[in-house]
């Protein structure tokens, strides 16, 4: 008889186990990302993948800190970091923002939005010269058009991929691209579009990409992460994530 109740107990403990987990174990993290090569690319069944994935998941694995990756459309991805227990691969860090999210690691702090015209054209400098051209391509359902549109431009341009926005430029469908820099270079390599066929104006919105955390993420989790970046700047990690896209 105690044979039998110490079986069923038994039992009872490893079913207990699967459905709650061991007790004290950290719920996993949701890493999550949108699309936007060279950093973060989504591919089939919501899977992450790009350089800046692989280095901030790097630094989830090397602090011991349990995730779950997913990738999502930008305005979901905000969904998912003001709901919590979240963690985005990059985010523009902007005074709009600043108070809604944890900002833990600069990933590119240099990072800012350019206007892009050919090298036969005159350089765009500021919103108020964009108004006075025909048309500006910027990348469907990102930030650039909406900050195109915060300035009051209307002469937007919408292209799928930043990839077709450069091809566009070139043919001459639209008298400027507006995008970020380190996606305007990958997307002209991918594109075969030599470097000195564009001219690039000034920063005219600084842009900082950061590694984002939701508001009420753990401090502990916040600074663990932190720690590991901290050692990818002095064991060269930091230093070959920059390489792939500088």
């Amino acid at each position: 008889m105690l044979k039998k109740i110490t079986q069923s107990a038994s039992i009872f403990s490893i079913l207990f186990g699967l459905v709650t987990g061991p007790a004290g174990a950290q719920e996993p993290v949701k890493l999550v990302a949108f699309g936007a090569l060279p950093f973060t690319e989504v591919g089939e069944g919501r899977k992450l993948s790009g350089v800046a994935y692989d280095f901030v998941s790097g630094l989830f694995d090397a602090a011991k800190i349990p995730y779950q990756a997913e990738g999502l459309p930008l305005g979901r991805m905000l969904e998912a970091l003001e709901q919590g227990n979240s963690v985005g691969v990059f985010l523009a860090r902007n005074p709009s923002r600043e108070d809604k999210f944890t900002w833990i690691a600069g990933l590119v702090e240099e990072e800012g939005f350019f206007f892009i015209t050919r090298a036969d054209r005159k350089p765009v400098a500021s919103y108020a010269e964009a108004k006075a051209l025909k048309s500006i391509g910027a990348v469907q359902s990102g930030a650039p058009a909406a900050l195109l549109e915060a300035a009051g431009i209307t002469n937007i341009d919408l292209g799928a991929t930043e990839g077709i926005n450069a091809k566009k430029l070139m043919s001459g469908r639209i008298d400027a691209w507006y995008t970020g820099g380190g996606i305007a270079r990958h997307a002209l390599k991918q594109e075969q579009i030599a470097g000195n066929a564009v001219a690039i104006g000034p920063q005219v919105v600084p842009a900082p990409y950061w590694v984002v955390g939701s508001k009420t993420l753990p401090k502990e989790t916040v600074e663990k992460i932190r720690a590991a970046f901290a050692d990818s700047k002095t064991n060269g990690k930091y230093a070959a994530f920059r390489a792939q896209i500088d």
